[in-house]
């Protein structure tokens, strides 16, 4: 069973799924920077202006973070500005919850149909734990980059 846990490479298969879930989560984003702008703005923590900026540089830096993770290019880089990210993501759901704003985080579908409050709010936990996970793997990938 030890050689079995040598053999696979989980820093590999953690890069994998790190970056496709960051091109994942671009890719709607990119196609409907709009509805990705406004969907900021109902977090109500930057001024429209700079909400309008974050839809279009956001998007692509998750790309561009997701292409360097699978490709194994400059992945410490990467993982510490997708550490970083995930850290935002995560103040701001959590500050969106504890305020009462229950919106559409815009994570993965900007387009999730008519959800009521209780249904976006359930959404946002749920978020809330996947963006730890995610931070998780991100500081792994990075400490494991750091020691090579």
């Amino acid at each position: 069973m030890n050689k079995f846990y040598k053999n696979i490479n989980i820093l590999f298969l953690l890069r994998l799924l790190l970056g496709y879930v960051f091109i994942y989560a671009s890719i709607d984003k990119i196609l409907d920077p709009v509805s990705f702008s406004n969907i900021i703005d109902n977090y109500h923590v930057t001024p429209i202006i700079l909400s309008n900026l974050f839809a279009l540089f956001v998007p692509m830096l998750e790309l561009i973070i997701g292409l360097c993770l699978i490709f194994n290019i400059k992945v410490n880089g990467a993982s510490f500005i997708s550490f970083a990210l995930l850290l935002w993501f995560l103040f701001i759901l959590i500050q969106a919850l504890y305020r009462g704003i229950n919106v559409d985080c815009g994570c993965f579908d900007l387009n999730s149909g008519n959800l009521d409050d209780t249904e976006l709010r359930n959404n946002m936990i749920k978020r809330i734990f996947e963006d730890i996970v995610l931070l998780g793997i991100s500081l792994y990938i990075l400490i494991k980059t750091k020691i090579k």
